[in-house]
């Protein structure tokens, strides 16, 4: 055996990082293992042998594999949102009529004097009141949804917290423990904990946020168009890409054995290393090419005879 690393059969074993790839020979000749160095185990099947045992064959496809992050995930309640930009827009406009009120006071007062010292004073208090109002509700909103949250801009802030109240908005906020550094993500994959194999959903609209004290690491906060059966406080799991993508190919799950702990496989060719899991198999970077076949049932068996537990060879 050796690492898959491996490609190699008409039937050797080698590495998923054991890649032993097991290929068809022609009837009359029998599978041999294709690489002296590193050694790889091998089986020896004569074509009838192959069809008793119901070894088949299956086509490795070809994959992009796109490294990523991940971190957990939950859908923020928007009545927070809300609350926050109700409090802020208030205090926006109580702020605007001071400053226009103390304008007039001040005005009159300089010109004739109409207006007493005792209510330009008056107008000058209240206009400071409302000033410190406003940065107050200025400083909570940012601490809470990060300086770059959309709704901070008065021009975008009543469409958006229309879409939040009517729930066609969700906002996510997903943490990264490690690995994410001071980059600024694209866009923020998100898919349920409970099934992650379900319906997967994109954010491009995404900002850092605050940092949640019970998740070390940075938190990113999305805009997210509201999928009809997300609801608020759901907990999500969230990827973003960290490099770029990379061609390569899947093995099949099926083509799977386990031996000594490690994957292996049987295919067709030379010795390559697998990587990386996915749902449907082992993406690999190098070593398998789209097209190529290997043992997708029959595998266990050929593994049990390679390693002496089959029967002889009559």
């Amino acid at each position: 055996m050796t690492p898959c690393c491996g490609r190699g059969i008409t039937c050797a074993l080698l590495l998923l990082s054991l890649a032993a790839c097991g290929g068809e020979a022609p009837p009359t000749e029998p599978l041999t293992g294709l690489e002296p160095e590193p050694a790889a185990l091998g089986v020896t099947l004569r074509a009838e042998d192959r069809e008793k045992l119901g070894i088949e064959l299956g086509a490795i496809a070809s994959a992009t594999f796109q490294p990523s992050i991940d971190g957990p995930a939950y859908v923020v309640d928007a009545q927070a949102v809300v609350g926050a930009m109700a409090d802020l827009g208030r205090a926006e406009a109580d702020a605007r009529a001071s400053q226009a009120g103390l304008k007039r006071t001040r005005d009159l007062f300089n010109l004739d004097t109409a207006v007493s010292a005792e209510a330009l004073e008056a107008a000058e208090r209240l206009a400071a009141t409302h000033d410190a109002q406003l940065r107050i509700a200025r400083a909570r909103a940012t601490l809470t949804f990060g300086t770059a949250a959309p709704w901070l801009d008065a021009g975008r802030r009543e469409p958006l917290l229309a879409a939040l109240s009517a729930g066609s908005m969700l906002l996510v906020s997903a943490s990264f423990p490690s690995g994410l550094g001071s980059a600024q993500p694209a866009a923020l994959a998100l898919r349920r904990v409970a099934n992650p194999g379900a319906a997967s959903w994109n954010a491009t609209q995404i900002w850092a946020g605050p940092a949640d004290p019970s998740v070390p690491g940075r938190t990113m906060l999305a805009l997210l168009s509201a999928p009809s059966d997300l609801s608020s406080g759901e907990r999500l799991r969230a990827s973003v890409a960290s490099g770029a993508a990379l061609p390569g190919a899947v093995v099949p799950l099926a083509a799977v054995v386990l031996a000594g702990g490690e994957p292996w496989c049987y295919v067709e060719a030379a010795d390559e290393e697998l990587g990386r899991p996915l749902a449907t198999g082992y993406f690999q970077a190098q070593g398998f090419a789209a097209g190529e076949r290997v043992v997708v049932a029959g595998a266990g068996l050929l593994l049990a005879r390679e390693l002496g537990g089959g029967a002889e060879e009559d």
